[in-house]
């Protein structure tokens, strides 16, 4: 309940955010301005026979570019036939080439998916076979009342359903003249086709001006940031010359307190302390519970609803609601560690609460009637579902620190990372390559299993001997003091987190903390320019992000990692910060090869990569500067605060791409990813356990 209130608090400053619902805009006056493009897919001439029906194909897949530059918005196919010419010849018997040709019919067929149309017309001349899927009165009547743009959009712009392949056939019924004396033959006629898509440039504005556009038009020339890349390029030659001033070649991994005689795991018993198996098995569980609904909301509904026509800043304000409990979860920290049930564990209550409620939680949005156009009440969903979600988080942490001996912290939390993210796939790339045959209510559906599946792990297992496995069970041995002695006062817990966090290097790690995800403002506008913007279809799309990129991302955390052990963590955070901002600033300036999908993929699996390298020694150096007195709490507020980083990104994405264009966008990402290398520069991992030393000395 403290929680709750607090980030209703927190909340405050965001309420002008947070938007209107579309359901709300559906009471003001909607201009709808279109222009027309009609896409040349081929012309050709062919001979058609007497009786017979020819089909063929075309695709629109070849025509991508043009598609897009036209407005992306494709409402029918249109094929003109033109035959000028009636080809009929005589008979044997007494024709004098006086005689009236009959005239032949020409039928022209146009297919797409359950939309068909057939027109036909009498030789010598044309006609048009017009096959379209929108709703043109919308287009006809201008100033639309009573209908949000979600509606409108979704009459007219009908996505990747409206793309991919068509299917034409021409036939010919021949007639030929027949009188007295005289016949003529007719096999068939020549018949020249034309087919074009057409292509619809669509702009809803309101009463207020705005417009519905997946981002703005202004543009600013890559010169302009020349000199803040090039400063920062000197900047970290600078550092490279003085590798021992600023700590690059330490090494993050402490191996220091790793007994010699350790050489394997041991198995005495069946509870967490006890197994390693199942300590192993227990912490990845719960790792993938994270990760599914992680993957879930950032990848599959949050392109569900860019597909739907919600606009960036409303995806922006999902997403912040989203994050907004893990950027405070640290105030968790103290309360799990104050109020504890020791007869069935320290943490697994705590577990077992937050996995109800996430269960509970996503059950209830199944009673959303339309989540498209109640963004409002999803991103409240989104809220409560992510409070539960981010204790679990916090419990599952301290279940780690405490069960898992020195020597395991290394080894099994790159198990747990690895965990999430293949739950990211699952709700990523597993769930949004599924939705188009159950839709977004039968991908949640889907989760519930998984999540009941996954709490029997903890359920059925206990910390430590003799504890009860549920409140009306029996303990098998009398409790010993010990576990009562370890909770302490919240005055004592707080007077521990102070101190932790007086050291300088601890205080820079917040601000190290705060800027890391600045770039994230990017987030939500991939799935416009993906989808909206270069026609990849919303299964495309969720099966590159939520399956390749979450791939790139785990090579990514085990290149960086090897890699920080060998160069050391901050120069692989400073090296691979500015690389990743030069492959963005990449990314942005070839716009004239956006649809070129092998290149894109390159390009986003590159970023993604050396991205991942930079969060990992982020991680191993917040670890490193965490006092382990309090490091549950302590780490958990350095995770809070990137969380909180992700958050302030979310919010700067509808004023950005409000005003500016894609490739300046990815500009603004590239300068944003270089700040990292400010924040990490000072940061002295040796500090903490130096000057911890000196305290406990004296």
């Amino acid at each position: 309940m403290i929680a709750l209130v607090l980030i209703a608090m927190l909340l405050i400053p965001f309420a002008g955010c947070l938007g209107e619902d579309d359901s709300d805009n559906a009471s003001e006056t909607i201009t709808v301005e279109a222009v027309w493009t009609e896409v040349p897919l081929e012309a050709k001439s062919q001979y058609y026979s007497d009786g017979d029906d020819t089909p063929w194909e075309l695709t629109s897949e070849p025509f991508t570019e043009q598609i897009q530059d036209a407005g992306g918005i494709v409402v029918g196919l249109v094929m003109v036939l033109d035959y000028p010419n009636e080809d009929e010849t005589p008979n044997l018997g007494f024709c004098t080439g006086l005689e009236s040709d009959a005239p032949d019919t020409i039928l022209g067929t146009i297919t797409k998916n359950d939309w068909t149309l057939t027109a036909s017309e009498v030789n010598p001349g044309s006609h048009t076979v017009n096959l379209t899927w929108h709703n043109q009165s919308l287009l006809d009547t201008k100033n639309i009342s009573g209908m949000s743009e979600n509606d409108i959009r979704n009459q007219i712009d009908f996505g990747s359903e409206a793309l991919g392949t068509y299917d034409l056939s021409v036939r010919v019924d021949a007639e030929a003249y027949e009188g007295t004396g005289c016949s003529h033959t007719d096999n068939g006629e020549d018949v020249s086709t034309t087919v074009s898509l057409l292509v619809v440039d669509l702009k809803l504005s309101g009463e207020s001006g705005e417009t519905a556009l997946s981002v703005g038009n202004g543009a600013v020339s890559i010169v302009l940031f020349l000199p803040w890349f090039i400063g920062m390029f000197l900047l970290v030659g600078y550092l490279v010359s003085k590798k021992e001033r600023y700590h690059l070649g330490i090494i993050l991994e402490d191996d220091s307190n790793i007994d010699s005689d350790v050489t394997s795991p041991t198995e005495e018993g069946r509870t967490l302390v006890e197994s390693y198996r199942a300590r192993v098995l227990t912490l990845c569980a719960l790792y993938v519970a994270q990760g599914i609904p992680w993957g879930f909301i950032t990848v599959t509904f949050v392109t569900y609803l860019a597909v739907e026509g919600v606009a960036a800043g409303q995806l922006a304000f999902l997403l912040t609601l989203g994050t907004l409990p893990w950027s405070v979860k640290f105030l968790w920290g103290p309360i799990i560690d104050r109020y504890q049930f020791p007869e069935m564990g320290k943490r697994r209550p705590w577990i077992l609460i937050a996995q109800t409620g996430m269960i509970v939680v996503l059950s209830s949005m199944l009673l959303i009637p339309n989540m498209s156009s109640n963004v409002t009440l999803v991103g409240i969903m989104f809220l409560v579902y992510n409070i539960f979600t981010a204790l679990q988080d916090v419990s599952t942490d301290a279940l780690a620190v405490d069960i898992l001996e020195p020597h395991e912290f290394e080894k099994v939390n790159s198990y747990m990372f690895t965990s999430k993210a293949v739950g990211g796939i699952i709700g990523g790339a597993g769930l949004g390559t599924i939705i188009g045959f159950v839709g977004i209510k039968g991908a949640i559906v889907l989760q519930i299993p998984i999540l009941v599946v996954i709490m029997l792990v903890p359920l059925f297992m206990t910390e430590r001997p003799g504890e009860k496995l549920y409140p009306w069970s029996e303990s098998s041995t009398q409790k010993n003091a010990e576990s009562i002695v370890e909770q302490k006062s919240f005055k004592e817990i707080f007077d521990n987190i102070k101190i932790a966090f007086s050291f300088r290097s601890a205080q820079l790690g917040i601000v190290l903390s705060l800027i890391i995800s600045l770039s994230y403002f990017l987030i939500p506008i991939l799935p416009l320019l993906f989808v909206r913007e270069l026609g990849w279809t919303e299964e495309q799309f969720n099966a590159t992000k939520g399956g390749v990129i979450l791939i790139v991302t785990m090579l990514g955390y085990m290149a960086g990692g090897q890699l920080g052990k060998q160069y050391g963590g901050k120069a692989i955070i400073i090296y691979s910060a500015f690389s990743t901002a030069l492959i963005t600033a990449f990314w942005g300036m070839n716009e004239s090869l956006w649809s070129n999908g092998l290149f894109m993929m390159t390009v986003w699996s590159l970023q993604t990569f050396v991205w991942a390298m930079v969060s990992i020694n982020i991680y191993s150096l917040m670890m490193r500067i965490t006092w382990a007195e309090v490091g549950g709490t302590q780490f958990t507020g350095y995770m809070a605060m990137m969380n909180l980083s992700a958050i302030i990104g979310y919010q700067l994405t509808a004023p950005l791409a409000a005003r500016f264009d894609y490739s300046t966008l990815f500009y603004i990402a590239a300068l944003l990813e270089t700040v990292v290398i400010l924040g990490a520069m000072f940061i002295d991992p040796e500090e903490t356990r130096r000057e911890m030393v000196k305290r406990l000395s004296d």
